[in-house]
């Protein structure tokens, strides 16, 4: 099963990139509980419709904008990822970040996500 797990998570990110949400939101459980961490706008507890809503407006505000896949290792039903994004905003500001998830998955779909990154970046896109 870890294999399966890694590859469900390279699978949603690779999702992500192509911006195929419905793939992506397809191995989201209906009842996913996806959490980011801080304590900006961006940050707290999100569902599945709110994660959805969050790629549409990341999508909307980059020209391209792409996860890179670094590390990841699996262990019982949890997948631990570090990455890095890259984008351009539509602002014409370089984004690039850098990220720890951790996928917890259930009978083949992603349940519960927890997001570590530098929210306090992100916010900076939305500055003057």
């Amino acid at each position: 099963m870890l294999e399966e797990n890694k590859n469900l998570v390279r699978e949603f990110f690779e999702a992500i990139n192509r911006q195929d949400l419905a793939r992506a939101e397809g191995m989201l459980s209906e009842q996913l509980s996806w959490w980011i961490i801080g304590r900006a706008k961006i940050s707290g507890q999100k569902d599945r419709r709110s994660v959805r809503i969050s790629f549409k407006m990341v999508f909307r505000g980059f020209d391209h904008f792409a996860f890179t896949l670094h590390d990841i290792t699996a262990e019982g039903n949890r997948v631990a990822v570090t990455a890095e994004s890259r984008g351009r905003h539509k602002s014409g500001k370089d984004y690039n970040n850098h990220y720890h998830f951790l996928f917890f998955i259930e009978d083949s779909q992603i349940m519960q996500v927890k997001e570590y990154f530098d929210t306090e970046h992100a916010m900076w896109l939305e500055a003057g």
